[in-house]
């Protein structure tokens, strides 16, 4: 799987890199000073001459316009319909001064053509300079940086809309307008070189660190997992252990738990019967051994009273440095657990028929046919009150009383 910021590489050195000529001309913006005069003959109070004149950077060079200075009177077509100069035949500049005089067309923008078709219209009828007025709307005075390829070395500006229409205001009274075009400031667009080259290395930095973020995650995902399936597997193993320490017991007719008073296995519910196979844990509490052993894998705990079989036999769980060890540590205090003699664990070990386990698929121990002394130590056995104290993993308190009555009838 290709890495997300290595589809970037081959799209970064021209992020990086400096834009062309043409790309970067269309992103700078440069101004244009307009000073605009008129005078108006007899115009004034006793036959003189009334004049006006402002100036104010408040034009815009077209993109693919020269930037040069450019003077000139200022004449707009001669009718309305052709001042956006959108249809030749009516377009025409009547006004302008013969050759070589230089003179500037004054233009709107709109009437449905371009700006270009406006300005190459503009120097066929001998313009040097096309001065295009913007559109009426905001405040009037807004003006946009013009697009007009192929256009040649025709000065093309564009001035606010209120500008335009003061000016043709002015001619309107009679006024011949002159104006004088100059350079002005250059302003940079705000994507500049700079900017794309901040923009681009900010985008990989926050990419690299996107990436690396997820890298490490699921590396660290990946050695928890692992850590977690290696903690599982230690403690089934030593669940393993455990269980093939508790005792088995096959229950026979007779026994309290097949009784009319019997108990039901938690797990599965059923009644026990003569020759289940039962297991006895820690607590006490007994199962079915093909229902408890599955759940003893999983869970470790009694499915009743939730006592924990690892804790209950001293088989600890030890974690060290970060890594998960498991260690079985049996316990060797016998402070409360009675202790046997050699005697009693043959006897028991033989009646009990439990032994160790190594899996929970083992066979289940076989049982001799009941015998009239096993008869009758079950009738003893019944008249007996069930005892309270809690037995030790490796005794089985039953068939120890009937061991002991046994030895008692042979005597």
């Amino acid at each position: 799987m290709v890495p997300c910021w290595a589809l970037l590489l081959p799209a970064l050195p021209l992020l990086l890199s400096p834009c062309p000529g043409a790309r970067a001309q269309q992103q700078a913006v440069w101004t244009a000073w307009v000073n605009v005069s008129g005078w108006r003959p007899g115009g004034g109070g006793g036959g003189r001459n009334e004049t006006f004149w402002s100036a104010s950077e408040s034009g815009v060079f077209g993109q693919d316009s020269p930037l040069r200075p450019c003077a000139g009177r200022l004449v707009p077509p001669d009718s309305p319909e052709g001042y956006n100069a959108c249809q030749p035949q009516a377009t025409n500049f009547s006004r302008a001064p013969p050759p070589p005089a230089p003179w500037l067309a004054l233009l709107q923008r709109g009437g449905g053509c371009t700006f270009a078709e406006k300005i190459r219209l503009a120097a066929r009828r001998g313009a040097a300079a096309a001065v295009i007025a913007n559109y009426a709307g905001g405040t009037g005075n807004d003006v946009q940086p013009m697009t007009h390829p192929g256009t040649g070395e025709t000065v093309a500006i564009m001035i606010s809309y209120s500008k335009g229409q003061e000016i043709l205001r002015r001619i309107g009274e009679g006024f011949q307008v002159r104006m004088v075009i100059e350079v002005g400031k250059k302003h940079g667009s705000w994507i500049n070189n700079y900017s794309i080259f901040f923009v681009s290395v900010s985008f990989f930095i926050v990419t690299a660190a996107t990436v690396g973020y997820f890298i490490f995650y699921s590396a660290r995902r990946l050695r928890l997992a692992r850590a977690l399936n290696r903690r599982q597997r230690r403690l089934k193993a030593d669940a393993k252990k455990a269980i093939g320490r508790l005792q088995l017991r096959t229950l026979k007719q007779g026994d309290k738990e097949t009784g009319p008073d019997g108990d039901s296995c938690a797990v599965c519910i059923e009644v026990y019967k003569p020759n289940d196979v039962v297991r006895i844990l820690t607590c006490n509490h007994l199962f079915h051994k093909s229902c408890i052993d599955p759940w003893l894998l999983e869970h470790r705990t009694c499915p009743m009273c939730k006592c924990d079989i690892l804790k209950a036999l001293g088989i600890e769980v030890d974690i060290e440095d970060g890594a998960e060890s498991v260690q079985a540590t049996v316990s060797n205090e016998t402070s409360n657990i009675p202790s046997l003699t050699e005697e009693d664990n043959r006897s028991e070990t033989a009646s009990s028929g439990y032994a160790s386990v190594q899996g929970t698929d083992e066979p289940a121990p076989e049982e001799s046919a009941p015998s009239e002394s096993d008869n009758l130590r079950l009738v003893n056995n019944a008249s007996q009150p069930p005892a309270v104290n809690v037995l030790p993993h490796l005794d089985n308190p039953g068939f120890e009383a009937d061991e002991e009555q046994a030895r008692a009838a042979k005597s």
